[in-house]
């Protein structure tokens, strides 16, 4: 019997189809574009993923928000009431606050629940990665596990959840401070694609170049290739560019049997910018680097 609800959040992207295979949730975060404020809905319900990435290469500015304490109090309590305890998957407290709300919430909720627990977990991932991770748990929540064992299994196993990107220009990160670099590769960026990681303590470091689009997937594609588990999935996102997402999964499929293509979220989105390409799998091996402070 299910004794526990993973929550994750919208910087997870997880789709509707395994949300609902596996009871999954996860809290809103909010966006404003050109003066309209909408929800980070992961199923576009209220603007489409092209129209969204159109905007961008248009000039608009987007303004991201976390999860509001609101917001949590709101789903924490949807799943308490049940008389279930509730494991949140937050994006990683390089990237967002959200988990920090996350904390107060849960911890004001204490005396309202005495025999409830609320455990938030900084996945220090974003992407699919932190989508994979929420997934995990949830599979033990159906199996039956207590909240203490998944929250445990995933803290030891969230640096083996990979990120790894390249993105059409770093325009999009370095006006979100999303991006740790050396000021000597930003300063050479003529004619170059960076390779981002999603590192061990939670930031996107850009750590390597390649000369040009192609061979930045190819360097992306030789990742997945090293890097990958054997029995992992391989989850690619794409910033409204979907011929570069095909080239990648036909590129690895010799490698990779399960596949999956979606569109980067509009919080991820936001941040990257349109023409970027995301790839998320769990690793033979933790992430060990750390960038650049």
């Amino acid at each position: 019997m299910k004794k526990f609800q993973v929550i994750t959040d919208s910087t997870s992207d997880v789709e509707l189809k395994f949300r609902e295979e596996l009871g999954l949730d996860y809290a809103k975060m909010i966006f404003t574009l050109d003066g309209k404020d909408y929800d980070a809905c992961l199923d576009w319900s209220e603007i489409s993923a092209h129209d969204f990435y159109e905007s961008l290469r248009k000039g608009s500015k987007i303004i991201t928000g976390l999860v509001t304490a609101e917001q949590f109090e709101k789903k924490f309590e949807e799943f308490l009431t049940q008389g279930l305890d509730v494991l949140y998957i937050s994006c990683s407290s390089k990237l967002s606050g959200s988990v920090n709300n996350g904390k107060i919430v849960a911890e004001e909720l204490k005396e309202k629940y005495p025999d409830r627990k609320i455990i938030c977990v900084d996945s220090l991932r974003s992407n699919y990665a932190e989508a994979m991770i929420a997934m995990t748990a949830a599979k033990m929540a159906n199996e039956g596990k207590n909240i203490e064992e998944a929250a445990a299994f995933v803290e030891d196993k969230k640096l083996q959840y990979c990120t790894y990107a390249t993105v059409g220009t770093l325009t999009y990160l370095k006006n979100a401070g999303r991006i740790k670099a050396s000021k000597a590769f930003f300063g050479n960026l003529f004619g170059v694609k960076p390779i981002i990681v999603a590192d061990a303590i939670g930031n996107n470091y850009a750590f390597k170049k390649a000369k040009g689009r192609k061979n930045a997937l190819d360097e992306i594609v030789a990742i997945i290739k090293e890097n990958i588990h054997p029995n992992s999935p391989l989850f690619i996102e794409h910033a409204d560019c979907l011929e570069d997402a095909e080239y990648v999964k036909e590129a690895v499929k010799d490698k990779v049997s399960t596949i999956y293509l979606s569109s980067l979220g509009p919080i991820i989105g936001a941040s990257v910018g349109p023409d970027s390409i995301t790839v998320n799998f769990y690793a033979k091996n933790k992430v060990t680097i750390i960038g650049e402070e």
